[in-house]
C-alpha cells in the first residue's frame, strides 16, 4: 500500500519534471530563432556600415576584409565635400515624407473616426474596399499616375509626390487608426453626447486627444514608408534638384564605375534618421503594426 502509494505520488513529479525540461527547450529554441532573425536582419544594415568605414582598397581587396583595417571616415568626407546634392536629397525626402505623413493624419484621421465609431450603413463595406485598394502594386499605377501628373502639371514637385505618397499609404492609416479609435471606451463618447456635444466636437475634444499614441504610431509608420518608398519617385521626380534620397543614391554610378565607397556612405546617411526614429520610437511603432490584435 504504502509502495503504490509512493509511486503514485512520484509519478506527477517526474510529469512536472519532463514537462519542465520541455519547455525550457522550447524556450531555448525561440530564443534562439529570434537570434539568428535578428543577425539577419540587421546583417546588411551592419554590412553597409562596415563597408562605408574601410579605404578604397580594403573594399575591393581579395580575399574578403570583412572588418576595417584602418578605419576611416574619408568617404563621409568626400560624400558631403563632392557631392553636396546629397543634403539636398535628404531635404527633399524629409519635406515629402514630413508633408505626407500630416495629410494623412488629417484625412486619415477623419476618415477612421466615422469608420470606427459611427455606425452607418456600409461601413464594413468600406472597410474591405480600401484593403482591396492598398493591395494594388504600385508599378502597376506608374503610367496612369504619370499621365495624370503631367496633364495637371505636378511631376518635380513636392505637391505631386505627397499626393501619390497620401494615395499610397493611407489606407493603412485609416485600417490602424481604426483600430486605435474603436479601443476608446464608448461611454465616454456617450457622456459628451448626453451633454450635446456634436460628432465633430466629441472627435476633437474627446477622441483625439485620447488617441496620441496611435496617431504617434501611425505618424511614424507613414514617414518611414515614405521616406523609403522609390519607384513612384523615380518617376515623378526626373530633376536632379527635386529628387529623394533613396533615387539620388540610386543614381550616384557613374558609367562605367560602381563607387561602393561613395554609394555605402551616402546610404548610411540616409537611413540615419530612420534607424533614429525606429530606435526611439520601437515601442510605438510596434504598437501601430499590432494595433487591434488584442481586441
Amino acid at each position: 500500500m504504502i509502495l503504490g502509494t509512493a509511486r503514485a505520488t512520484t509519478a506527477p513529479r517526474e510529469r512536472d519534471r519532463a514537462s519542465f525540461h520541455s519547455r525550457k527547450q522550447a524556450s531555448a529554441g525561440f530564443y534562439i530563432l529570434a537570434a539568428i532573425t535578428v543577425v539577419l536582419s540587421f546583417f546588411p544594415t551592419i554590412w553597409i556600415f562596415l563597408t562605408s568605414i574601410k579605404t578604397e582598397a580594403d573594399i575591393y581587396a581579395w580575399p574578403v576584409q570583412y572588418l576595417p583595417d584602418p578605419v576611416t571616415l574619408e568617404n563621409y568626407f568626400n560624400i558631403i565635400t563632392e557631392t553636396p546634392e546629397l543634403l539636398l536629397y535628404i531635404f527633399n525626402s524629409f519635406i515629402v515624407a514630413t508633408t505626407t505623413t500630416a495629410v494623412i493624419l488629417a484625412c486619415g484621421g477623419l476618415a477612421a473616426y466615422s469608420l470606427g465609431r459611427l455606425t452607418w450603413r456600409g461601413r464594413n463595406l468600406v472597410l474591405i474596399l480600401i484593403l482591396a485598394v492598398s493591395m494594388f502594386p504600385p508599378l502597376a499605377l506608374l503610367p496612369s499616375l504619370f499621365s495624370m501628373f503631367l496633364e495637371l502639371r505636378l511631376i518635380n514637385t513636392y505637391p505631386g509626390l505627397v499626393i501619390g505618397h497620401t494615395g499610397l499609404y493611407i489606407p493603412i492609416a485609416i485600417w490602424i487608426l481604426t483600430n486605435f479609435f474603436k479601443s476608446v471606451p464608448s461611454e465616454i463618447e456617450d457622456a459628451a453626447r448626453v451633454d450635446g456635444a456634436s460628432s465633430l466636437r466629441i472627435f476633437w475634444s474627446i477622441i483625439l486627444p485620447l488617441s496620441v499614441p496611435g496617431l504617434i504610431s501611425t505618424g511614424l509608420i507613414v514617414f518611414i514608408f515614405s521616406w523609403n518608398e522609390f519607384p513612384l519617385s523615380l518617376v515623378i521626380m526626373s530633376d536632379n534638384f527635386m529628387r529623394t534620397a533613396p533615387v539620388g543614391i540610386s543614381l550616384f554610378p557613374g558609367e562605367y564605375s560602381f563607387p561602393w565607397e561613395i554609394i555605402t556612405a551616402a546610404t548610411m546617411l540616409t537611413i540615419l534618421p530612420i534607424l533614429i526614429i525606429s530606435g526611439v520610437f520601437q515601442d510605438r511603432l510596434i504598437g501601430g503594426l499590432t494595433a487591434g490584435s488584442g481586441k
